[in-house]
């Protein structure tokens, strides 16, 4: 009979794993675990709020420069560059600009004078038929303008330099008055005064003239001048002044041109009466 101890079969335990030796674990790469993936399964909720989220737009493109103001094309283009080359011309010659500037505004004046309001024709005691278009009116018309150019230039310069108060509106104003009290009678005397004595009349010819013109040219130069120095003064550049008001002051001498033919027409009708009369 045998041992119970023999009767019970009792397992050997299992062996365990080698490990490798030192010599080969050194070489052996090393496996790292796997990074855990995101799952691709996405939620209801996730799948809903992606939906309803607003796409931003891609990046906007950069302003191109085709939106420019009128001023910019304005300069851009021929007018602003001739603009410039006055200015240039300006700086480097002050009075020889300020006389080719008036010759150009004088000649158009008296011009655009004779086209719209032509002389009326007379017949001369010789024969000759007088009107249409007269020369020596615009010289006469060329030499006031040039005897004056370099004057009214400095009386420009004057009133920029001075009257340059802490409010812009104070000075401005303060300019506009001291141009209509001190530069628009003597201008005119000057004016009508000239053209009187070029053309031949005499001392007292010219003082009825100057009481016929002279107080209806101060009149009406109020209904426009004002305004235009203002205007100049607040938004027109210093060096652009003088372009601008000699465009105005073509239509302006246009005006006084007319003027002064019609008092000089009244003047001689007024001394033919007085020589009939007598």
């Amino acid at each position: 009979m045998r041992h119970p101890l023999f009767l019970r079969r009792t397992p050997f335990p299992s062996p365990r794993p080698r490990l490798p030796s030192r010599r080969y674990q050194s070489s052996s790469p090393s496996n790292p675990e796997p990074a855990p993936q995101k799952s691709t399964t996405t939620s209801p909720s996730n799948t809903s709020s992606r939906a309803h989220s607003p796409i931003s737009p891609p990046p906007a493109a950069p302003a191109q420069s085709g939106s420019r103001s009128l001023s910019q094309i304005i300069q851009a283009g021929p007018l602003g560059r001739l603009g410039r080359s006055y200015s240039r011309f300006q700086d480097r010659r002050p009075y020889l600009t300020q006389v080719c500037s008036s010759i150009v505004v004088y000649l158009c004046g008296d011009l655009s004078a004779q086209l719209l309001f032509p002389p009326e024709t007379a017949t001369t005691e010789s024969g000759m038929e007088t009107g249409g278009y007269d020369p020596w009116r615009t010289m006469r018309h060329l030499v006031v303008g040039i005897g004056s150019s370099i004057p009214t230039y400095n009386w420009f310069m004057f009133l920029h330099r001075n009257f340059n108060f802490a409010s812009k509106f104070l000075s401005i104003l303060t300019k506009v008055c001291v141009q209509q009290a001190v530069f628009t009678p003597v201008f005119n005397t000057y004016f009508f005064s000239v053209h009187s004595l070029l053309s031949g009349a005499s001392l007292e010819e010219t003082l009825e003239r100057l009481k016929v013109a002279l107080p209806v040219s101060i009149v009406n130069s109020l209904k426009l001048w004002p305004a235009v120095t203002a205007f100049s003064f607040m938004y027109v550049p210093p060096q652009f002044r003088s372009i601008f008001s000699g465009c105005i002051a073509v239509g302006w001498q246009t005006y006084l041109s007319w003027l002064n033919q019609k008092a000089a027409r009244e003047v001689e009708a007024e001394l033919a009466e007085l020589v009939l009369v007598s």
